[in-house]
């Protein structure tokens, strides 16, 4: 993998004023390969699925299922057990109201993490506050930035879902090993609950096998992964599809509407109400397609962890500056790095690298609930993917340096 020839696929970061992009975490750039099938499709193919009977029609459809098919198998799944969505937020917002109304009730038991995006708390605060269940937090340990769990007096025959991150979009890791987070599924499945996963920060970057995490859900975006923004895949265990309704209703998820009754079609096509994200799809099949010809996933986690090194250690050299996470699990497996500067704010660093043609990010990040754990209001995030290179952070630290210069 050579982070400088893939740069080479991406036009925005090769124009003469190229910016220099470390705000993976939030959205990543396309390659030319997903831009031109996006813009294929809409020359050559531009027709809805599964309804029409012409030449159009047809080709839309084998375009949009071969779509279903290759994400499927990246992350071992039967091509039934995904369901194509806008995003990570409303795939899970689609299990927190489709199964979660039908599922919890007063006295039961919901379980986040502290650590989770707003999109994977405010589903779930509100499932707690219209059926009487309880949300309770696995929290976070601030000493060494993973999370602290005790299964005995965490899960219990009240427990009905477990919905959790697999990396967080502020610390990357935050479970001390991956047969930590095995023990807890395997604790929630003992006692009939279900788990669902946020994996919107590590399928880009890491392979996900939903077969050996035995999830029940799993969610994640395109644009996190070279696919074009609006759409994302809901993974839903196949023996859950006879007891899941859908969560929106419309056309082409159902066989038959009467006056009096009506009968839903079989997954994946019960889930996906209306005209359903064509082009997006496709372009997500075409970005699946990039990272199966380029990307070697040990590769990738080995750059991305070599210049959060880099990032860190050159950080730790600079006056008042704060930074966040496992710094020895980031140096090893990290792919984004946040941080503070005692007495600057983040936005006034962010706006000044933006000046520069450095584009990063600031703010809580979504996640207000781990700041207020922290202890802090805002944070700085860099974040990697596969075209950042090592002269990417040498810029970012020389900027660095001249923006907190500049406002101590």
């Amino acid at each position: 993998m050579d982070p400088k020839k893939l740069k080479c696929d991406f036009p925005i970061l090769n124009r003469k004023d190229a910016i220099i992009y470390l705000d993976n975490g939030a959205t990543t750039h396309k390659p030319i390969q997903v831009i031109q099938a996006v813009s294929t499709f809409y020359e050559k193919y531009n027709s809805n699925v599964h309804r029409g009977l012409s030449e159009l029609g047809e080709n839309a459809t084998t375009l949009y299922e071969g779509a279903r098919k290759k994400i499927a198998e990246f992350i071992n799944a039967e091509s039934e057990e995904i369901i194509f969505t806008k995003g990570t937020t409303e795939g899970i917002n689609f299990v927190a109201s489709a199964w979660g109304f039908d599922n919890v009730a007063v006295g039961d038991q919901i379980i986040i993490t502290n650590v989770e995006h707003h999109s994977n708390i405010l589903p779930w605060q509100r499932l707690a506050k219209r059926s009487g269940a309880e949300l309770k937090f696995i929290r976070l340990n601030p000493e060494t930035f993973f999370l602290k769990i005790d299964v005995p007096d965490l899960i219990n025959e009240k427990t009905k879902i477990v919905a959790i991150t697999h990396r967080s979009n502020v610390l990357s890791d935050v479970w001390e090993s991956s047969d930590q987070l095995k023990k807890l599924i395997k604790s929630a499945h003992n006692v009939g609950a279900k788990v669902l996963i946020d994996a919107a920060q590590s399928v880009p970057h890491e392979k996900i096998d939903v077969k050996d995490l035995d999830v029940d859900f799993l969610t994640f975006s395109g644009h996190k992964m070279l696919g074009p923004t609006g759409v994302g895949v809901l993974y839903i265990k196949k023996e859950l599809h006879e007891k899941l309704e859908p969560y929106q209703l419309g056309g082409s998820m159902v066989y038959l509407v009467m006056e009096e009754k009506f009968e839903w079609k079989e997954a994946p096509f019960k889930y996906e109400a209306g005209t359903p994200p064509i082009a997006q799809a496709i372009g997500l099949d075409c970005a699946v397609e990039y990272i199966n010809n380029n990307v070697d996933y040990k590769q990738l986690k080995d750059h991305e962890s070599s210049l959060c090194q880099n990032l860190i250690e050159n950080l730790q050299k600079i006056d008042d500056v704060n930074i966040y996470g496992n710094l020895e699990r980031l140096k090893k497996n990290g792919h984004l790095v946040s941080l503070s500067v005692d007495g600057i704010h983040a936005h006034d660093l962010c706006s000044y690298l933006s000046s520069k043609k450095i584009v990063v990010r600031a703010g809580h990040h979504c996640a207000q609930p781990l700041a207020y754990a922290l202890g802090i209001k805002s944070s700085l995030r860099v974040s990697f993917y596969l075209y950042n290179t090592h002269q990417d952070v040498e810029n970012f630290l020389k900027e660095f340096r001249g923006a907190v210069n500049f406002f101590k």
